[in-house]
């Protein structure tokens, strides 16, 4: 019995300890600045409801224990243990209520199984309500503030019972004749050893204007507005906790995920920005519904989320493999918004802390498998970091910063491939101006090799200028040195093309380099084309007013169709290589070809065919009526100098009909006649 007094008399000191703890810490944490930022002012008054709760729910505290208790200190008769226990249950009801009652916030708890809830005369006092037989639901609440909060207050309810997470939010109270016109609710879900919600723990508090200040920042400083998850500045700082804890604890993992939205932007052009919103909130719904309690979930930018799985219990990553699955299908469902079924396609990629020590390694590492995973073939689905993506992404990372580098010291060069009219003694009437990087006096690098990562970074726009330029100023010597029907044809990325200032940026270059348009050809291919249809008419027509020609390069790839070639202002088709390959020898590819051919003749398009290579292949072509040739049968790019040779050789003026047609013909006949150029 002794013993048992003794447990009896700790838990009065507990009691008193808690007392002391919710009357001084409030002011400790006031005097705080950023670093007790997230302990809020009900901390202390909360920390009473949990000691308050472990006494009034044995099950929370140590109902075995308890019994042991009474038993090990009780030998008398056995009446004697029953009677100690529930003297023991009534000092613990009676605990509770002390402890609750001389907080300052009101309380409630609500059971999830029995529907019942619990108010404290705190709480009640705080609603300006009676104690009545609705004292033990929500209706309390209900009639004490305006429908508009309960209906929130409703749904944040069902959310936390989802998701397990917290919530708080400020309620109006219907008159002003309680203590304060608006109260904050916040409330805990508390689970079971199953994860199963079977309480939810509240507080109720007057908002005054410091509290409602503060706890409002609060969610505007770390809550996306638009979704109501966590924004990136909330993530990055969630991120670094766990990194820290990892440090401390070598068997600590988490991982993080990536989840971006392909073509979002589509979806906004297509529909409209509301439509965009409300796909967003779906998607963050369906994260969060897949998430474990506890796991953080925010959107990082305008189409991308990501989620943080903390504490992650098996080593060989079978939980994040279906947690990650298990999102990646349910996003992707199709979407039901206002009568309209939307498909979406969703890309993830995954990465874990191992062998990480900082928030930049991990973010790095998850990033380029994102990366990764949007250029590959399986775009669309979940790409999982290894360190082979590790070393790609860094050498990725390092032939950006070359590229930069390169572009300021114009290491990049022109070769000059020649087009040749095999219907008028194989006479040269174009170059393709292609590019190679000149990193050092005996090595070229291939376009291959840093077209693909410059188009990624945005790094052609100042390059594709760049190439602009020497190709006009090197056109502008042929043509002063009597050359002066040739023609050189540029190549002009979709990002280029896509410029608002793109036709400005043109007008410039041939001003300062004093070139006639009609020496300048725009090649873009067949998804650059159609990629923005109704823009590209209307470049393509200024273009052609300037009296600049325009090729469509890759013909054949899949992308067009006859309807958008009647509507774009073009002058040329470039059939692909891999068409020409086997025309010899392949029906198919030669039918497909003579296909192509025809599609020029019946719309007065000249048609370039590139990748010729052999005799049988020009012959081939000679005899379905192809008359301009590009290829290594005749020549391989030249630099500027051999070019010039090659001119000497092998340029003819162009007969009158035929520079005349070349001219007019797919301006004038076809309608985009404009105002003429002025030097």
């Amino acid at each position: 019995m002794r013993l048992f007094e003794e447990k009896v008399f700790l838990r009065l000191l507990l009691v008193l300890a808690s007392v002391f703890f919710a009357a001084f810490i409030p002011e400790i944490v006031a005097t705080k600045d950023s670093l007790l930022w997230a302990v809020p002012y009900f901390l202390a008054d909360f920390f009473l409801v949990v000691v308050a709760v472990m006494y009034r729910f044995p099950v929370i505290g140590n109902r075995k224990r308890m019994r042991e208790d009474v038993e090990i200190t009780a030998p008398a008769p056995a009446q004697t243990p029953i009677r100690d226990f529930k003297k023991d249950l009534m000092e613990r009801d009676e605990l509770f209520q002390m402890m609750v009652d001389v907080s300052s916030n009101g309380f409630w708890t609500f059971d999830v199984v029995t529907g019942k809830v619990y108010w404290s005369k705190r709480a009640i006092k705080l609603l300006q309500a009676q104690a009545s037989p609705i004292q033990d639901s929500f209706d309390l609440l209900r009639e004490r503030i305006v429908e508009s909060d309960w209906l929130r207050f409703k749904e944040e309810l069902k959310l936390a019972l989802e998701t397990g997470e917290k919530f708080h939010l400020i309620v109006s109270l219907l008159d002003n004749s309680a203590e304060a016109d608006k109260l904050v609710i916040s409330g805990h879900v508390q689970l079971n050893e199953d994860g199963h919600p079977i309480r939810i723990v509240g507080s109720l508090d007057e908002n005054s204007d410091k509290q409602a200040q503060e706890k409002q920042n609060y969610y505007y400083v770390y809550q996306d507005a638009l979704t109501g998850v966590y924004n990136r500045k909330f993530f990055l700082e969630k991120l670094k906790v766990d990194v820290d804890m990892a440090l401390q604890r070598p068997d600590y993992l988490f991982a993080v995920a990536l989840l971006d939205i392909d073509r979002f932007g589509a979806i906004n052009t297509s529909y409209s920005i509301n439509v965009g919103d409300n796909v967003l909130r779906v998607v963050a719904d369906r994260i969060r519904a897949q998430c474990r309690v506890g796991d953080t979930i925010a959107r990082i930018g305008p189409d991308v989320f990501a989620i943080v799985l903390h504490d992650i219990q098996k080593n060989d990553d079978s939980d994040v493999k279906s947690i990650v699955r298990r999102i990646h299908s349910a996003v992707k469902q199709p979407i039901q918004l206002d009568g309209r079924e939307l498909y979406i396609g969703v890309s993830m990629a995954v990465a874990l802390n191992r062998e990480v020590d900082c928030v930049e390694d991990i973010m790095a590492n998850v990033t380029s498998s994102l990366r990764e995973m949007k250029k590959s073939v399986n775009h669309g689905g979940i790409q999982f970091f290894s360190g082979g993506i590790r070393e790609k992404a860094m050498r990725l990372y390092k032939l950006e910063f070359d590229i930069r580098k390169a572009i300021q010291a114009q290491e990049f060069v022109l070769f000059y491939q020649p087009i040749v009219d095999i219907t008028d003694g194989n006479r040269i009437v174009a170059f393709e101006a292609l590019v190679r990087w000149n990193q050092s006096k005996s090595k070229f690098i291939s376009p291959a090799e840093f077209i693909p990562i410059a188009e990624e970074t945005g790094l052609i726009i100042p390059l594709g200028a760049q190439i602009l330029k020497m190709a006009c100023l090197q056109t502008k010597k042929w043509v002063d040195a009597g050359f002066t029907d040739i023609q050189v044809a540029v190549n002009f990325s979709a990002k280029q093309f896509a410029l608002d200032n793109m036709i400005d940026d043109i007008k410039q270059v041939l001003l300062e380099t004093q070139l006639n348009p009609k020496n300048l050809k725009l090649e873009i291919t067949e998804y650059t084309a159609v990629c923005e249809a109704e823009k590209t008419v209307r470049i393509m027509k200024a273009l052609s007013s300037m009296g600049i020609q325009i090729s469509i390069d890759d013909f054949g790839t899949g992308y067009s169709s006859l309807s958008y070639l009647k509507q774009f202002p073009i002058h040329t088709l470039k059939m692909d290589k891999s068409f020409i390959d086997h025309v010899t020898d392949d029906e198919e590819d030669a039918s497909f070809a003579r296909m192509v051919i025809g599609i020029a003749k019946s719309m007065n398009l000249d048609l370039i065919a590139e990748g010729v290579e052999s005799e049988s292949q020009l012959q081939f072509l000679r005899d379905e009526g192809c008359r301009l040739i590009q290829g290594f049968y005749f020549s391989k790019p030249l630099s500027a100098e051999n070019a010039r040779d090659y001119l000497q050789e092998h340029y003819a003026p162009a007969t009158t009909a035929v520079a005349e047609k070349r001219k007019e013909i797919p301006i004038i006949e076809r309608g985009y006649v404009g105002e003429s150029y002025i030097p």
